[in-house]
């Protein structure tokens, strides 16, 4: 109840204008319902839904978009929406595994937040990005059994995204890489740790640190 209050950033002389680029009306609205507790601050510019370009539009602060999960498209409407100042570029998606946020940042994108921030992260995330600050998750390993003994850290990502019950096509999406690597890794996975099944797979992570 008192979310708006307990935030202390300094207003600035207007509210911040944020556009929401290629999501869906309820997306949309429900972020226009998430900022609208502080609307003094930040609020969503009446032309929300974009059709993915920046056009630097006068007074344009922020761009809020999700470019995930098709990773060439991705890193194409991040390069696009980052190439055309004034507005800085935020990224709001479910997609927080560490290599996606840093290869989001790579391609362009100025800050970073997942989907399960409330409304006073998120607005604390805009006015971050829109000071030139670069808000992103925790980028570090995600704890004990993600670096698994013996295999590399890709090998490590792969096996961890599969014990969280991922198929192939969804760890390539996570990993920005193409499935048949993918399925190169976790050869390589078998090849290390002795065993020729995902359970056996899943079974052997358990067994060497793997707490998820």
């Amino acid at each position: 109840m008192n979310e708006p209050s307990a935030l202390t950033a300094p207003r600035s002389r207007r509210p911040l204008r944020v556009r929401v680029v290629d999501e869906p009306e309820l997306v949309t609205r429900g972020i226009e319902a998430m900022l609208r507790p502080y609307a003094d601050r930040a609020r969503v510019a009446a032309d929300g839904t974009h059709d993915g370009t920046n056009d630097g539009t006068p007074g344009l602060d922020v761009v809020l978009c999700d470019p995930f999960p098709v990773p060439p498209a991705a890193r194409d409407v991040l390069g696009r929406l980052a190439g055309h100042a004034p507005a800085r570029v935020l990224v709001f998606s479910w997609h927080t595994h560490p290599v996606g946020v840093r290869q989001a940042l790579d391609a362009g994108a100025h800050g970073y937040l997942g989907k399960t921030a409330s409304g006073a992260e998120l607005l604390a995330a805009l006015e971050a990005v829109a000071r030139g600050e670069r808000p992103t998750p925790d980028l570090h390993p995600r704890g004990p059994g993600v670096d698994f003994p013996g295999l590399s850290t890709r090998e490590s990502e792969v096996l961890a995204l599969i014990c969280e019950g991922l198929s192939n096509q969804e760890v390539a999406e996570r990993l920005f890489v193409s499935v048949n690597s993918v399925k190169t890794y976790i050869r390589q996975v078998y090849g290390k740790t002795g065993v020729t099944r995902r359970t056996q797979a899943v079974a052997w992570a358990h067994r060497h640190g793997w707490l998820g």
